[in-house]
């Protein structure tokens, strides 16, 4: 089962990407292979917002549609989203913000997926290991469209807070 895990420095503030990641329904708008995305409901208890999204994807000939289940914790700066049908024998992703002490945000993304479709798991196979670079990719773009870039700073504590970032994130993993 591909798994793929990415950490990013980004120019700009946890909540501005937060809002980025969580509008869903913008996602056609700059990641190439989602046609469309559609929440088919969405609940908000305050600590939590929970939807249920429909996303179609294409690429080239192919079209296919799957429905996942996200949770958005704005107070933690997580995303967690989790399938519900679709062509895929398993999909999780995992969003996670990381304030740092110059304003910047380290960004840990996480995908999990198996297609339940062999021929299409085969016709694929070269795509699954990028596919996590290709959203990322989207996203860093999307966020330099929309967002003022932070002037970062590059000195010893920021790197030590980025290492011991990254050092917790890989011992809390959980899949």
């Amino acid at each position: 089962m591909p798994r793929h895990h990415i950490w990013k420095r980004m120019p700009h503030g946890k909540d501005d990407l937060f809002a980025l990641i969580s509008d869903v329904e913008n996602y056609p708008k700059f990641i190439k292979y989602i046609g469309s995305v559609r929440l088919l409901r969405a609940h908000d208890d305050g600590a939590v917002r929970k939807a249920r999204a429909e996303v179609r994807v294409r690429y080239k000939y192919i079209r296919e549609t799957f429905i996942t289940d996200v949770k958005f914790y704005k107070e933690d700066g997580r995303v967690e989203v989790k399938l519900v049908s679709g062509p895929f024998r398993a999909l999780h992703t995992h969003w996670a913000l990381y304030p740092l002490g110059d304003g910047s945000t380290l960004v840990e993304f996480k995908i999990t997926y198996e297609l339940a479709i062999p021929f299409l798991a085969r016709m694929l196979k070269d795509r699954q290991s990028k596919a996590a670079d290709v959203i990322m990719n989207a996203f860093e773009g999307r966020a330099a469209d929309l967002y003022t870039k932070i002037d970062m700073d590059n000195s010893a504590s920021i790197d030590k807070e980025i290492t011991l970032l990254q050092n917790a994130g890989k011992h809390g993993q959980s899949g």
